[in-house]
C-alpha cells in the first residue's frame, strides 16, 4: 500500500486525476453530454498513459460528470445529467432566491462526501467480493450473469419486453467470431477482422457517444440559443461548513443508499437520488420544504448520486459485472491495458488496483476543491454553441476509433453501432441491456459450455449453494417484478 500511495501522489497521476475531473465537470455541466460519453471519447487517449493513471483519469471523468450536472441544474433548472433531476428541483429554487453560490457550494460538499464514502466502499468491498468470487466455478458464473441480466431487464423503467430483447440482442452480438471450442467462424460474413469477435471500443463509442452527438446537432439546428449565465459575487462558502456538519446523519443515510444501490446493476446515479430524496423526507424536520428549495433534499440527492459512482465500480472490478452504463464503458479502459475485470484482477495486478483505489480518493478531493473555487468558471461552458460541441465530439470519436484499430474497420464498426443504437432508440429498446449482454456474452457462453460438459447430473448443481442462491434470487426477483407490474 505504501508503494500505491507513492504512485498515486506522483505529479502526473494527480494531474491525470485533475484533468479527468475538470473534463467530467464540463461534460456533466453541458445538457445532453454525460460521463458515459466522456469516458467513451477518452478511451483512445488511455493508450498513451500507464494503466493506473488512465483508470484514475476516467474515474475522474465519471465522478466529475455526475457532480457537474448540478451546475446547469442549479443555475438554469436544466439537469446536465439525468442524475441531477432532484438537484434541479431543489437547487434552482435556491438560485432564484439569490442563493446560487450557496446552493453550488452545498452541492459540491455533498458530492465530495458521497464520493469519499464510495471510495472507502470501493477500497473495502472490492477485494472482499473478489475473494468470494475466487470460489466461483462455471455454475456460479452462469447464474451470476443470468442474475445480472435479469436485474437489468427487470429494474429498468422501460418496457420489460424491450429490456429482455435488448439483453438477448447483446448476447447474440457476442457470438460473432470463432467458436471457442472448435474454432468454426460464426456470423463473420467472410471478414477476417471479425474472427476475434466484434471489437469493444468502437461499439461502446457508437452506442453511447455518436447517438447523443446527433441529438445535440439536431437540437442546435431546431432550438434557439440558451441565455447567458449570470453569477453574483458572493462566494457562498460562508456558513456552508456549519450547515454540512449539522446534516451529518443525512450524509450517512444518503451515502449508504447510494453505495448499496450502485453495487446493483442498472441502478445507476440516475435513480439513486429519487430513492434517497423520498426517504430523507421522512427524516426531515421540515418535510414540507422538500421540492421547494430544501437544502437537506439538495444535499441528500447530490451525496447519494456520487456515492453511487464508487458503488457501480465494485461489481465491475470484483466480478466483471458493470453496475452502470459508465462502468460498462470503463471495461474498455481495462481491456486496452490487458486488465481483465474479475476476481483475478487483484491477484495479477495488485499495484495497479491499489494505486487506483488511492487515486479515487484524490479524485473526490480534487472534485471538491475544483467545485468550491471554480464552479462559476465551469458555468461559462454553457455559453458554447451546441453545434460546435457536437462537431468536436463527432470528429474526436471517429479519429479515436480509427486510431484504436489502426484502420477503417473500427470506423465501420463505429458507424454500424451508431445505426443500431439509433434504431433501438426508435423502437424503444434500451441500450444498457444490449451493452451488458454484449460484454458478458463471451464469458457466459464459455462458462455455460464448461458447466454442461463437466456436470454429470443436476444433483451436482444443487450441491453448489452460491449458484443455487443466485438462481433462487433470479426466480424470486422475476416473480416479484412480474407480479408487481401486473398488479399496477
Amino acid at each position: 500500500m505504501e508503494e500505491a500511495v507513492y504512485l498515486a501522489f506522483q505529479p502526473l497521476t494527480v494531474l491525470a486525476a485533475a484533468a479527468g475531473v475538470c473534463l467530467g465537470i464540463v461534460f456533466g455541466a453541458i445538457p445532453g453530454l454525460s460521463g458515459t460519453l466522456g469516458i467513451a471519447l477518452l478511451l483512445p487517449v488511455t493508450f498513451l498513459i500507464p494503466a493506473d493513471q488512465s483508470l484514475i483519469m476516467l474515474a475522474g471523468v465519471y465522478a466529475g460528470a455526475v457532480y457537474g450536472g448540478s451546475i446547469s441544474a442549479i443555475l438554469l433548472n436544466i439537469p446536465g445529467t439525468s442524475a441531477a433531476v432532484i438537484t434541479a428541483m431543489e437547487g434552482h429554487v435556491l438560485a432564484r432566491n439569490g442563493a446560487a453560490p450557496r446552493a453550488l457550494a452545498l452541492a459540491t460538499c455533498a458530492s465530495g462526501i458521497g464520493g469519499l464514502v464510495s471510495a472507502l466502499g470501493l477500497l473495502w468491498f472490492s477485494p472482499l467480493l473478489a475473494d468470494l468470487a475466487l470460489r466461483f466455478g462455471p455454475a456460479e458464473y452462469v447464474m451470476l450473469i443470468l442474475f445480472s441480466l435479469a436485474v437489468v431487464s427487470m429494474m429498468l423503467p422501460t418496457p420489460l419486453f424491450g429490456n429482455l430483447a435488448g439483453a438477448a440482442m447483446g448476447l447474440g452480438i457476442a457470438t460473432i467470431g470463432l467458436d471457442p471450442f472448435d474454432g468454426t467462424p460464426r456470423f463473420t460474413f467472410g471478414r477476417y477482422e471479425l474472427a476475434a469477435g466484434v471489437p469493444l471500443l468502437p461499439v461502446l463509442i457508437g452506442f453511447f457517444a455518436m447517438p447523443q452527438v446527433l441529438v445535440i446537432a439536431y437540437e442546435s439546428i431546431t432550438r434557439a440559443g440558451r441565455s447567458l449565465v449570470e453569477f453574483g459575487r458572493e462566494s457562498g462558502l460562508k456558513g456552508v461548513l456549519g450547515t454540512v456538519v449539522s446534516y451529518l446523519p443525512t450524509f450517512g443515510r444518503a451515502s449508504s443508499i447510494g453505495l448499496a444501490l450502485g453495487i446493483l446493476p442498472a441502478l445507476g446515479p440516475e435513480s439513486t437520488p429519487i430513492t434517497t430524496h423520498a426517504l430523507e423526507r421522512r427524516f426531515a424536520r421540515d418535510p414540507e420544504t422538500f421540492g421547494k428549495g430544501s437544502e437537506q433534499g439538495l444535499m441528500a440527492a447530490e451525496c447519494s448520486n456520487n456515492a453511487n459512482v464508487g458503488g457501480s465500480l465494485i461489481p465491475l472490478l470484483a466480478l466483471g459485472i458493470p453496475g452502470s452504463a459508465a462502468a460498462a464503458v470503463f471495461v474498455g479502459a481495462l481491456e486496452i491495458h490487458g486488465l481483465r475485470p474479475g476476481p483475478l484482477l487483484f491477484v495479477e495486478n495488485p499495484t495497479v488496483m491499489s494505486t487506483f483505489f488511492v487515486g479515487f480518493f484524490i479524485v473526490n478531493i480534487v472534485m471538491m476543491l475544483v467545485g468550491l473555487f471554480a464552479a462559476r468558471y465551469f458555468a461559462l461552458v454553457l455559453k458554447i454553441p451546441r453545434g460546435i460541441i457536437a462537431t468536436f465530439v463527432a470528429v474526436f470519436a471517429i479519429f479515436g476509433a480509427y486510431a484504436a484499430g489502426n484502420g477503417m474497420f473500427y470506423v465501420y464498426v463505429l458507424i454500424g453501432a451508431t445505426v443500431l443504437a439509433l434504431a433501438l432508440r426508435v423502437i424503444d429498446i434500451p441500450i444498457l441491456p444490449v451493452t451488458l449482454g454484449f460484454i458478458l456474452g463471451g464469458l457466459f457462453e464459455q462458462q455455460l459450455a464448461i458447466m454442461l460438459t463437466s456436470m454429470r447430473s443436476a444433483d451436482e448443481f444443487f450441491g453448489r449453494p452460491i449458484a443455487l442462491g443466485f438462481l433462487l434470487l433470479t426466480i424470486a426477483m422475476v416473480a416479484y417484478v412480474g407480479w408487481r407490474r401486473r398488479w399496477r
